[in-house]
């Protein structure tokens, strides 16, 4: 049985972010990865200006997206259900819209890939695929398998590879899907991902993005990691919170293990926003000296930075500019608050009637598809754009650092 796995994209600004920030799309590659080798698999990132072929001859059509990809998927689909094709449909837009994507699927996919992918795959080979695979259990990581290699190679990612180290996170900020997907903190064993590395290695990756929503919420974990990964000699980045700067020790150990660049979700130097988020460790009063810190180690600070939050006002914008400039960040990611369809935000915008519309493709980081609470949707859109100018350069910087 030949498969075709797509990973859909509209070009859309979230689409370009995500795809500047990372390496290889977790769940096409997690389902290659799960599947046995007796199947063909073929593969295609529209993230990365890969086209997808409608001509395609798999016997099973299997379609990833997010919320703002989510019409561009259902185009795809509806042009290989018209040729007869099996169609499935997974990704985070799936899980919460499900009767929305059932129309253009014969089948939908829900939670992590690992539990159910044979078992599905069988029942496709057997005529009896079920209209919903669903898992919420935390996945065994001692069980994943590296990506392939072979498929999507390298080079088209310009020797920067995804290797995952974590899935889930212990925190739960209302906007954010993490933990509404991945409902437990799990950790890779170190010496599979030491394995990886060293193969990635051979095949000419220079950097890896160490895949993680908390890179460093286990400590030990954290240092066994960082140290075991040394000797690789590669180049990572990766994701974590700013409390990492409280951690001499862990901060030296990632300088010591290649670690070149830390994405932090800075967020806001509103201190009512980041409480309402969950998000009161990060402190703006300690930014400055945290930045430091980190910067002292040798390892650069790309910053995400939201707009939008019911605490913020039209002061916003120049506040944040001013504690940009102030804390000195190195590369600066600003956007707006996108309360994506499942998140604990846009329920209770939706509850609110302050949703202002159901047209996924407007969720795409350019636009506000929410009544702000403190301002108009104009006023949020051009404060957003006026920090994006103002910001322009380091996002440009963004684009070649890992060159």
């Amino acid at each position: 049985m030949n498969i075709y796995l797509i990973k859909a994209s509209s070009g859309s600004d979230y689409s370009k972010y995500k795809a500047e920030t990372g390496g290889p799309p977790q769940n096409i590659f997690a389902a290659a990865a799960a599947t046995p080798s007796r199947y063909h698999v073929d593969m295609v990132d529209e993230t990365i200006g890969m086209k997808t072929d409608l001509k395609h001859d798999a016997d099973l059509i299997v379609i990833f997206a997010s919320t703002p990809d989510a019409y561009r998927s259902y185009e795809i689909a509806t042009e290989f259900m018209k040729q007869n094709k099996t169609v499935i449909l997974g990704g985070l837009h799936t899980m919460f819209n499900r009767q929305e994507a059932s129309e253009y699927a014969h089948a939908l996919i829900i939670g992590e890939v690992e539990h159910y992918w044979e078992d599905m795959l069988s029942d496709m080979e057997k005529g009896q695929l079920k209209a919903m695979y669903e898992s919420d259990k935390p996945l065994d990581l001692s069980r994943l398998n590296p990506y392939p290699t072979s498929i999507i190679k390298p080079e088209k990612y310009n020797y920067t590879w995804s290797v995952v180290i974590t899935r889930g996170c212990p925190f739960k900020c209302e906007f954010c899907l993490v933990h509404q997907f991945f409902n437990k903190f799990q950790m890779r064993p170190i010496d599979h991902i030491v394995d990886e590395l060293w193969h990635l290695k051979s095949l000419g990756v220079e950097w890896v993005e160490l895949h993680s929503d908390n890179l460093t919420f286990n400590r030990e974990y954290a240092l066994d990691l960082f140290k075991a990964i040394a000797p690789t000699g590669l180049k990572f980045y990766g994701e974590t919170t700013v409390l990492i700067a409280r951690d001499e020790e862990l901060l030296k150990a990632a300088k010591k293990a290649g670690v070149k660049a830390l994405l932090l979700g800075i967020e806001t130097p509103s201190e009512e926003a980041l409480k309402a988020q969950n998000k009161g460790f990060v402190k703006p009063s300690k930014m400055k000296e945290y930045m430091a810190t980190i910067r002292k180690n040798g390892i650069e600070i790309w910053g995400d930075f939201l707009f939008g939050f019911d605490e913020h006002t039209t002061d916003i914008f120049q506040e944040t500019v001013d504690f940009i400039n102030e804390i000195k960040v190195d590369k600066v990611i600003p956007h707006f608050m996108i309360p994506f369809p499942g998140s604990d935000t846009f329920n209770k915008l939706d509850k609110d009637n302050r949703i202002l519309t159901k047209d996924w493709s407007q969720y795409d980081g350019s636009h506000s598809v929410y009544q702000p609470k403190n301002m108009s949707t104009e006023e949020l859109e051009k404060g957003v754009y006026w920090v994006w100018k103002k910001t322009a350069g380091f996002m440009e910087k963004l684009k070649y650092s890992l060159s």
